[in-house]
C-alpha cells in the first residue's frame, strides 16, 4: 500500500440512528487510523452519528439532496468533496449506489465498495436496475448476509466476481448484559413493574418491520401471560397508525412506544426477549447487539435471521404465522431457566462469531485488496 495512508470516503444518505448508520459509524471508529483516513458524506441529511463523527474530527459533508430523480448540484459537489479529498476509495451505502459510481468514475478513484445491508419487499424495480447498472462501475459489492448475497447475484443480476458477504459485527463492550439490580432499575426509571414480562424490539417504525404483526399477537399472548408486555424502541412514518392500530385492538396499554434512543444499551437490557417480526433482514444490528446483551430472540425465519438463531438462543416462526409466534413466545415466557440458558447462548454466540475487530478487519482487508489491485495496473 506504500507509505501514504488510503483516504476513503463512506457515503450515505444519512447518519441518524439506524442498523446501516451504526455499522458505519462502527467503521469509521474502528478502522485502522495509521493505515486509512476515513471521511463521511451525507447525501441527504446528517444525523446523530454524523454530529459525533465531526466532533472527533472526521471529515464530514452533508449535501442535501434536492427531490427529483437525478440532483446534478449534488453530483458536482461529490465530485469536488472526492478530488479535493485525494479520496482513494468509496465505500457507498444502500440508495447512495448511483450517485457513488458515477462520481467515483468522474473523478477518478482507485476503488469503489459497495455494502447492501437490506432490500425492500417488494423490492422496487428502480432500484434492482440501479444497483445493477452501478455495480459495473464498483470494484466489489458486499451482502450483511448469505441470502442477502445470492439475491444480489440472482435478483438483481451482480457480477458474482464482485460479490462478497460480511457479517455484520458489534459491540461486546458496549452492549452487556446487566444483573438484576440493576435490569429493575432501568425498568422503574420508564415506569415498567419487575413482574412484567417484556417483549421488546428496536427498529424505525416502518411498513417493512411488520409491527402490526406484534400489535395483533398481544390478545392472545395477554391471555395466557397478563403481565405481558411490548416495547418498541423506534421512531419513523408508521408510528400514527401503530398507535391507532393498537387502541383499536384494545392493547393500547400493554404497547410502550418508547421513541428512538441513541443509547440503544440501556433500553436491551430491559427486555426479556428480543422479538423481531420483520418482512425482510440482512444482517440485524439490533438482533446482534440484543444477543450480546444476553438476550433470547424470536424472529421471523427471513433473510439474516437464519444464521444468528437456532434453538440454543431462541427461535425462528415461518413468517406472519401467528400460531408459530404464539407458541414459542409463550413457551419461552413461561420458563426462566430456559430464558436464561438462551440468553447466556446468545452472548457467547456472539463474542465467538461477531467479534467487532474480526468485522472490521474484514473491511480492512477488502479496501487493501482494492487499492493494491488498482495499483498494480
Amino acid at each position: 500500500m506504500g507509505s501514504d495512508k488510503v483516504k476513503i470516503l463512506y457515503i450515505a444518505l444519512d447518519m441518524d440512528l439506524g442498523g446501516l448508520q451504526r455499522v458505519v459509524n462502527l467503521l469509521i471508529r474502528r478502522i485502522d487510523k495509521k493505515l486509512f483516513i476515513p471521511y463521511l458524506c451525507c447525501l441527504d441529511r446528517g444525523g446523530i452519528f454524523c454530529e459525533e463523527l465531526k466532533e472527533n474530527e472526521v471529515g464530514t459533508y452533508i449535501l442535501n439532496r434536492k427531490p427529483g430523480p437525478f440532483d446534478t448540484g449534488l453530483f458536482k459537489n461529490l465530485c469536488k468533496i472526492l478530488v479535493d479529498n485525494e479520496i482513494d476509495i468509496i465505500h457507498s451505502q444502500n440508495g447512495c449506489s448511483l450517485y457513488s459510481a458515477l462520481a467515483g468514475w468522474k473523478a477518478g478513484v482507485k476503488g469503489i465498495v459497495h455494502t447492501d445491508h437490506g432490500r425492500l419487499v417488494p423490492d422496487k424495480r428502480s432500484a434492482v436496475l440501479e444497483d445493477r447498472f452501478s455495480s459495473w462501475m464498483m470494484d466489489r459489492v458486499v451482502g450483511v448476509s448469505e441470502n442477502l448475497t445470492e439475491y444480489l447475484e440472482m435478483g438483481v443480476k451482480i457480477n458474482k466476481k464482485k460479490l462478497l458477504t460480511i457479517i455484520n459485527g458489534v459491540d461486546t463492550d458496549r452492549f452487556v448484559p446487566l444483573d438484576t439490580e440493576q435490569k429493575n432499575k432501568l425498568r422503574n426509571a420508564i415506569g415498567l413493574n419487575r413482574g412484567d414480562k417484556v417483549l421488546g424490539t428496536i427498529c424505525r417504525l416502518d411498513p417493512i418491520k411488520n409491527l402490526e404483526f406484534l400489535i395483533r399477537s398481544l390478545p392472545s399472548l395477554s391471555e395466557a401471560i397478563p403481565e405481558c408486555k411490548l416495547l418498541i424502541v423506534g421512531d419513523g412514518p408508521s408510528e400514527e397508525s401503530l398507535r391507532s392500530y393498537a387502541k383499536s385492538n384494545g392493547v393500547a396499554s400493554k404497547v410502550m412506544f418508547m421513541g428512538r434512543s441513541a443509547e440503544v444499551e440501556k433500553m436491551l437490557p430491559v427486555f426479556d426477549l428480543y422479538v423481531c417480526s420483520s418482512l425482510s433482514e440482512g444482517t440485524s444490528m439490533t438482533i446482534l447487539e440484543a444477543m450480546a446483551c444476553g438476550l433470547p430472540i424470536v424472529a421471523s425465519e427471513v433473510g439474516g435471521n437464519v444464521k444468528l438463531i437456532d434453538h440454543s438462543n431462541g427461535l425462528l416462526f415461518p413468517l406472519n404465522d401467528e400460531k408459530a409466534f404464539h407458541q414459542g413466545t409463550i413457551s419461552l415466557l413461561k420458563d426462566p431457566e430456559r430464558l436464561k440458558r438462551m440468553g447466556e447462548c446468545s452472548r457467547a454466540r456472539v463474542e465467538a462469531d461477531f467479534n467487532l475487530d474480526r468485522f472490521v478487519g474484514r473491511y480492512e482487508e477488502l479496501y487493501q485488496s482494492v487499492y493494491t489491485a488498482t495499483n498494480a495496473n
